[in-house]
């Protein structure tokens, strides 16, 4: 049996792909630069450094449940402005929820306002500077 043209088709069908592959991808249009570039750089620098201010106090937050109320307990030595919680549920963003709090207090919030699953939490301390902290918790 000749495999000769066999051979030849697999290579011209190869080839063919190959030509297909450099005319999509020459297609596309894909800016890689912004006018805004170290701006933008910047403010993703500061969210770099929220986080890494907030990873040490990410063990002095401790999320508990108390007759149906969800508790935040906070190190008493952190003082700020404000606190923000950011509760995003990964598989249903209807489900976000989003609290802010005056001062350096979090009030209990109540289990109601959650649909039952795993949450991501942010919590953002503003005040002289800002402090990111991500924690997973269940609910």
């Amino acid at each position: 049996m000749n495999f000769k043209y066999f051979i030849i088709a697999i290579y011209l069908i190869f080839v063919a792909l190959i030509v297909t592959m450099v005319f999509k991808s020459c297609g596309q249009n894909i800016d890689l630069e912004t006018k805004n570039y170290y701006a933008e750089e910047l403010q993703y620098q500061t969210k770099i450094d929220a986080l890494n201010k907030g990873n040490q106090y990410a063990d002095s937050f401790v999320v508990y449940e108390e007759a149906g109320m969800i508790k935040l307990k906070q190190a008493k030595s952190l003082v700020c402005d404000s606190i923000k919680l950011v509760f995003k549920k990964p598989d249903n963003a209807k489900a976000d929820r989003s609290f802010v709090f005056k001062g350096s207090v979090i009030e209990p919030i109540s289990k109601s306002n959650f649909v039952p699953g795993v949450y991501g939490l942010n919590i953002y301390l503003y005040g002289k500077s800002v402090y990111q902290i991500e924690k997973k918790i269940k609910l």
